[in-house]
């Protein structure tokens, strides 16, 4: 039963990604132009405040405190996949309907496949996929260390802001585009597989700063 909610908490979490993923999309539609990219990347942080704000179980939000709790670490271990898996079903549900919803719009065809086509088609997907796991750990570690609820959407929106607008990748957001998109192939697949990847390795990374940063300052401390 408890591995159903992480599913069904991985569709939410899939399906928010996957709303801000659109907003990004439609405001890139309808206001071109560097401070119309600047906004809709703003708006893309929608996603990730739902998802931190219900509580549901993103994989790039989660692979990060992997290793936190020692004691539930097969645990956690076990949820990751099943989170993703539910990520993967909202995420390309959205997509797949707002494809077949906007399919006789050119402008917005076009929008969503020249993003799409830029995910494949970037040289960079390696870094662009670790800066990216990075700036979302840290957007989720602001939201749980800082006390004041307008700092933590703050911090959320900088951060994401932050990526979109950079254009690193996010696996899960991936999924929407693709699925919106509707040019599944093989450079599809494994544009997927890579930042899946290394959006973990990025996370994972900054952890590993965060913590060895705070076992510093206390060596001191003492």
């Amino acid at each position: 039963m408890k591995y159903l909610k992480v599913l069904l908490f991985g569709i939410f979490a899939g399906l928010a990604i996957g709303l801000g993923s659109f907003a990004f999309t439609i405001t890139k539609y309808l206001l071109p132009g560097t401070p119309g990219a600047i906004f809709a990347s703003a708006l893309f942080s929608i996603g990730l405040i739902l998802v931190c704000v219900l509580g549901l179980q993103l994989y790039t939000g989660k692979i990060g405190v992997v290793f936190d709790d020692r004691e539930k670490l097969v645990e956690n271990a076990i949820n990751l996949p099943i989170m993703l898996v539910g990520n993967a079903i909202g995420a390309f549900a959205l997509g797949i309907i707002c494809h077949f919803i906007f399919m006789n719009v050119e402008g917005v065809n076009n929008t969503i496949i020249a993003i799409s086509n830029a995910k494949t088609g970037s040289n960079m997907v390696f870094l662009e996929g670790i800066f990216c796991g990075a700036l979302v750990y840290i957007a989720v570690y602001l939201y749980k260390n800082l006390q004041n609820w307008g700092m933590k959407i703050i911090g959320i929106i900088v951060a994401v802001t932050l990526f979109v607008y950079c254009g690193f990748q996010h696996c899960i957001a991936n999924m929407f585009y693709f699925g919106m998109a509707f040019n599944w192939n093989i450079n599809m697949l494994w544009n997927l597989l890579i930042v899946i990847l290394t959006n973990s390795v990025g996370a994972l990374l900054v952890r590993c700063i965060v913590h060895l940063t705070a076992i510093i300052a206390t060596n001191k401390e003492n």
